[in-house]
């Protein structure tokens, strides 16, 4: 059978995934090692903020709504008449204008809107007379209410590059995009702890930048609504100053700084279309000083699209102006184009992120088992992967949200054994990138590479089919992280770090003996304490706490199969 053709607005995370693994897994390792810069552009926002067609009929009904009918001397007639002039409107379509009834029951509103999409900075351009140059943006586009709302929650879009940011693969953003919602997404997630420093102006850049750098280069709603007389003026919008940006002094910094990062660092461009002449100018400038080659691993330049527009391969053309000829110019392109949209994608660059690093981990873990020998339980841990991936569909949004408790809940109990001090919902599993994970001197004492073998071993009995994994039976942390189905019955399951969790764990409450769970301790285990010495002699027909020590199984077998059937016989599943 041919492939079935893909298409980015109704591709699958599994299917993304697969992208992934496949002919972009190199783009996905960029990612990884934190060598993307990530573009941002309108397309992420889509569902949680108005999209160009809304602002679009907003400005259009703002300037009718305050137009006399029939005074050619009023300023929003004129103002009115100006912007149907950009469209144009036909004289068929004049003769139905009515301005006494609002734009939304226009009978050719719909077209109107459309061809002004192409033309939305030249509406924005448009004056009234007596009114500041950015009036309609401000008044008319009502850029508070609409971009700046703090009771608009995040996406799955904004949540997703939360958690890259946070996780150590994303410490550059660009963005086009006025609204606020990475920021507000990444805020929830640490409860408020800084992790990303926002530049608008340039002596932002001079701003420490905890784990990342976002630079909103049209401005921020956000930061103006805030501090009007700082941030107001760099709000980019109109025709003139999407022209001029590039040579203004006051974004020189800012200009010198995204020139940079494009020179020197790939781009992964999502929901932009790079229409606007100040980032095909950017984009020259680098080209100019530092030219990427084509072909190169990872490639240079990504989008996130179906099929690349005409700004789109107009851009390629400029960077890769060396290299691309008439014989590889579609290769160039096919090679360019993720055919996955924003959600499916970072969706799925989330999942590919935290997979690869727990694999990373597995590779880092002391033992006798040769690393090369390892491939079992790296395996183990896609399986676990791609059973999450499943369960993203039909609620994406609900499937995020919930991955984000689960996992920082989880992470927090493996560290610490308690959510006394958890600050936020996510708990990152490391805060580098995964190239720099093997050099981080705490890793041997946090029993995270031990844990991280639990998961493989784990996923290596899902994909045998010993047993199966589900999530727990309510969210709280007596349930355990999750439950595991056996031959031998269902058990949940918790996994500790270390003695300190394991002990915490049980002194909360949360481990009980008469209910029979499973233990999976990273380091070695302690020995415990003898809680009474009136318990009956002998045997009792309870188990009680089933425990295991992955560091303890390391060190004493030397193939996949031996750990597993020692994980299994330490048990009694």
């Amino acid at each position: 059978m041919p492939p079935v053709a893909l298409n980015a607005a109704t591709i699958t995370v599994p299917e993304t995934l697969a992208l992934l693994d496949g002919p972009f897994a190199s783009v996905a390792r960029g990612v990884a090692e934190d060598r993307y810069v990530l573009w941002l552009g309108s397309g992420i926002s889509f569902g949680r903020v108005d999209g160009l067609r809304q602002v679009i009929a907003r400005v259009l009904e703002f300037l009718r709504a305050r137009t006399i009918p029939g005074d050619t001397a009023c300023r929003y007639g004129r103002a009115l008449r100006e912007a149907l002039d950009l469209a144009p409107i036909t004289p068929e379509e004049e003769g139905r204008v009515d301005l006494t009834q609002p734009f939304a029951t226009w009978p050719d509103g719909n077209q109107v809107v459309t061809r002004l999409c192409n033309n939305y900075a030249r509406l924005l351009e448009i004056n009234v007379e007596g009114e500041l140059d950015d009036y309609l943006l401000w008044e008319a586009v009502k850029l508070s209410a609409t971009f700046a709302d703090p009771a608009k929650p995040p996406d799955v879009e904004h949540l997703c590059l939360a958690i890259l940011v946070l996780e150590g693969a994303c410490s550059d953003l660009a963005s086009a995009n006025w609204d606020g919602l990475i920021e507000g997404a990444i805020a929830a997630m640490t409860g408020g702890q800084p992790a990303l420093s926002v530049c608008v102006r340039p002596e932002d850049l001079r701003n420490p930048a905890p784990r990342g750098r976002l630079i909103k280069f049209h401005g921020c709603a956000v930061l103006a609504t805030q501090n009007e007389a700082a941030y107001r003026p760099f709000l980019v919008a109109r025709q003139s100053q999407i022209n001029g940006w590039a040579a203004w002094p006051e974004n020189a910094a800012i200009r010198g700084r995204l020139v940079d990062l494009v020179a020197t660092k790939p781009t992964l461009m999502i929901g932009l279309s790079v229409q606007d002449a100040n980032i095909q100018t950017l984009f020259a400038q680098a080209a100019a000083q530092m030219a990427w080659r084509w072909p190169s691993n990872p490639p240079s330049y990504v989008f996130s699209a179906n099929e690349l527009g005409g700004d789109q391969q107009g851009l390629l053309k400029n960077v890769y102006r060396l290299d691309m000829t008439s014989g590889n110019r579609q290769q160039i392109i096919d090679e360019a184009r993720i055919q996955a949209y924003a959600k499916s994608l970072l969706l799925a660059l989330v999942l590919h992120l935290l997979c690869s690093k727990v694999r990373a981990l597995v590779d880092l873990a002391p033992g006798a088992m040769p690393v090369a020998d390892r491939q079992p339980l790296r395996d183990g841990v896609i399986a676990l992967r791609d059973q999450l991936a499943a369960s993203v569909a039909p609620d994406p949004l609900a499937f995020i949200n919930a991955f984000i408790d689960q996992w920082g809940r989880s992470l927090h109990l493996i560290l610490n054994g308690s959510l006394t001090h958890a600050a936020g919902r996510y708990q990152p599993l490391t805060v580098e990138s995964i190239a720099n994970i093997s050099i981080n001197p705490s890793l041997p004492a946090s029993g995270m590479r031990e844990t991280a073998v639990a998961a493989g071993v784990l996923g290596y009995g899902v994909s045998r089919g010993e047993w199966r994994i589900d999530v727990p039976a309510s969210t709280a942390i007596s349930d355990g992280m999750f439950r595991l189905h056996a031959p031998s019955g269902e058990a949940k399951v918790f996994l500790t770090s270390g003695p300190t969790s394991a002990l915490q764990l049980r002194q909360d409450g949360y481990v009980v003996d008469a209910e029979e769970p499973i233990v999976i301790h990273g380091h070695k285990l302690v020995p415990a304490m003898h809680r009474s010495p009136r318990s009956a002699p002998g045997r009792t027909g309870r188990r009680g706490v089933r425990e295991v020590s992955i560091a303890s199984l390391m060190a004493s077998t030397a193939t996949p199969d031996e750990l597993l059937q020692r994980f299994r016989e330490e048990l009694a599943i």
